[in-house]
């Protein structure tokens, strides 16, 4: 071992030293050795493998902090590029949702232009429908007259919003381009000759208004011209009388000959 090779090499010329100097021989028992310097390089030895062990360790240490870094990096990494699509994503939904917005203030704009416009085009609109119905065939007229006022009454009521008063108003106006296109029977009282007689009223459409009595003694227009019931002759009677059967779904439709105003 090197602390044997390093003891001989020690005790040797300490063994000759007597000799040499004409003393006598000395034996190896009669010498004393000092080994501090063994036991200070040992603990020197001990003490570098020590540091050499813990510097492994703290560099294993290190390697192991540095892996989980990594690691933890890696996976910080694939979250952040799948945040980017995800905001990328984001990004095109909110511009299209900032492109809504805008659209819709601008509509908010141009509505509360058109409310301002709308109240004074429903007065327009009501004007010229109780204008149409004072100069139309008097027929309903009770029934088209409440309507109208109905809707008047809507316009002072503040409880009710624009809306539905244009609604009404349309309602109205849809109402009477309906009474144009169909033929309607209906009862109703007249004055004839002085006298008021329950009649039948016919209508077809807007280009007649006819009347006959319950008995089918008398038969009459409304003539547009001088505004008031004109009687027929009695070869009107039974045309007539099959015209109101049919308008109450009593007989089937066919070709009848009724006095029609000429169209102007």
């Amino acid at each position: 071992m090197i602390y044997h090779r390093f003891k001989q090499r020690i005790l040797f010329p300490l063994l000759m030293l007597p000799v040499m100097l004409g003393i006598g021989s000395v034996s190896a028992q009669d010498t004393v050795v000092d080994t501090s310097i063994i036991d200070r390089a040992n603990a020197l030895a001990g003490e570098a493998i020590a540091a050499a062990a813990e510097a492994q360790r703290q560099i294993n240490q290190l390697s192991d902090e540095a892996d989980e870094l990594i690691q933890e990096y890696s996976e910080v990494a694939k979250i952040v590029d799948g945040l980017e699509v995800y905001n990328a994503g984001y990004r095109k939904t909110i511009a299209e949702q900032e492109r809504r917005i805008a659209e819709y203030n601008q509509s908010i704009e141009d509505a509360a232009a058109l409310q301002r416009q709308v109240p004074p085009l429903m007065e327009r609109m009501m004007v010229a429908l109780e204008q149409f119905v004072d100069l139309d065939l008097p027929f309903l007229l009770d029934e088209r007259q409440a309507r109208l006022s109905l809707i008047r009454d809507t316009f002072s009521d503040s409880s009710v919003n624009v809306a539905e008063k244009f609604r009404l108003v349309l309602a109205a106006y849809q109402q009477e381009i309906n009474y144009g296109r169909v033929m309607q029977h209906y009862t109703d009282t007249l004055d004839i000759g002085g006298v008021e007689r329950d009649v039948d009223i016919l209508r077809v459409g807007r280009i007649a208004l006819l009347y006959q009595t319950s008995d089918q003694t008398e038969t009459g227009v409304w003539d547009k011209n001088s505004n008031q019931w004109v009687t027929l002759e009695d070869s009107y009677r039974r045309p007539v009388a099959n015209a109101i059967r049919m308008a109450q779904d009593l007989a089937t439709t066919e070709i009848l000959e009724l006095p029609i105003h000429a169209p102007e």
